[in-house]
């Protein structure tokens, strides 16, 4: 029998990935007191049932009083390997605390067992310590099986996220057009009750309510007859859908050499328990971590110091999580200077969030460029293929 031991943090990722890699027969979990009140484990146990791992039956929660004591780590790890003596044990000393970890070492070492280990930026790699092997899991966790470990859920139902995705593939030409000649500029210029209207019911507008930057979008948009009454999913598009259509179709189009994977669009994610939640405009995996782009199109006059940045830092923190990337993109011109570049304030805090921000003319370089993967590499994840 194979017994896999993790030692439960907030970080579940590497613990995860080793479950997927090793596919043991029994889990043992070492919970401390700080983490079971955080729900931890059940946690854990979640996200691995979402990934098709159930280990509802087949684990054991050993708890721990003190993390920080080298002497309660050693009798829980006694506690839990008399359990199994005869069993062929594998210990990841990734998770936990310091001396959690070391006592594991410490531990297995004379009693017998592997010892693995991940290193934080490669968690999908693991090291065996007595071998130096390294041994690389294949399993790519989705976005709901790394928002689960953390406590969170997903709250938009999958057949609706489905239904978004295939109007996604029927706009992506048009939001690409759209993309290449992105202003600040209204696409629909509707007053505030009328935008929430329209986005709830759908609307009827004469067609100087339109503003589309050429006659070629004009025809295309009216191609299917007019006058008629707006669906509130065509609303919610000009009105700024497009542009999270247009990232998520690039993005999709690219998810294999860009190695990043489950791109979707507009998720609500909310934490277990709590009504309250957020919106993803766009969401993918990269790098075993979450990654989201906030897009905002038009003026967004009423944002002048770009507090739209707090928002998306508000969201990465909310998770506690620390693989969590983030994007704004906007065709605003709130957040540019005199010479048309990102005001200093604005850059110094984005960076202080690690919050990449692309404005108008790097969104019309990437719709322009779509098919080139090194410039959507660059501009959306920041990075060359070399990294």
């Amino acid at each position: 029998m194979k017994i896999l031991l993790c030692l439960l943090s907030e970080q579940h990722i590497p613990n995860l990935l080793s479950v997927h890699h090793h596919k043991p027969d029994w889990l043992v979990l070492v919970e401390s007191a700080h983490m079971k009140k955080r729900n931890v484990a059940n946690h854990f146990l979640k996200a691995l049932k979402l990934g098709n791992l159930d280990y509802d039956a087949r684990h054991h929660i050993e708890p721990l009083n003190a993390e920080d004591n080298l002497a309660e780590v050693r009798r829980a790890l006694q506690h839990a390997y008399g359990r199994f003596p005869s069993g062929e044990w594998v210990a990841n000393l990734t998770g936990g605390t310091k001396p959690m970890s070391i006592a594991a070492y410490e531990f297995f070492k004379v009693s017998g067992g592997k010892l693995v280990y991940t290193n934080v930026t490669h968690p999908a790699r693991l090291i065996d310590m007595s071998s130096n092997q390294v041994e690389d899991c294949v399993h790519r966790p989705r976005i709901h099986e790394f928002l689960a470990g953390y406590g969170f859920e997903l709250r938009k139902a999958e057949d609706k996220l489905i239904e978004a995705e295939k109007r996604a593939r029927e706009w992506a030409s048009f939001a690409s057009l759209l993309a290449q000649h992105a202003s600040a500029k209204e696409v629909l210029n509707l007053n505030d009750e009328e935008r929430k209207r329209g986005r709830e019911k759908g609307i009827e507008l004469s067609t100087d309510r339109f503003t589309f930057p050429n006659d070629e979008l004009r025809r295309i948009w009216f191609s299917k007859g007019y006058p008629r009454k707006w669906t509130r999913h065509e609303v919610e598009f000009l009105t700024g859908g497009w542009l999270e259509v247009f990232f998520w179709n690039v993005l999709t189009r690219h998810s294999d050499a860009l190695g990043i994977w489950d791109v979707r669009i507009g998720l609500e994610v909310g934490r277990c328990g709590d009504e309250s939640g957020n919106e993803l405009d766009v969401a993918f995996m990269h790098n075993h971590g979450l990654s989201m782009i906030e897009c905002k199109s038009g003026s967004q006059d009423h944002d002048k110091k770009a507090d739209v940045l707090y928002r998306v830092e508000a969201i990465k923190r909310q998770f506690g999580a620390i693989r969590v990337g983030s994007c704004l993109a906007t065709t605003a011109s709130n957040v540019l200077d005199k010479d048309n570049k990102v005001k200093k304030p604005i850059s110094t805090r984005a960076d202080i969030y690690q919050c990449r921000i692309l404005i108008c003319d790097e969104i019309r370089e990437l719709a322009q460029n779509a098919d080139n993967v090194e410039t959507v590499r660059k501009l959306i994840l920041g990075g060359t293929s070399s990294q």
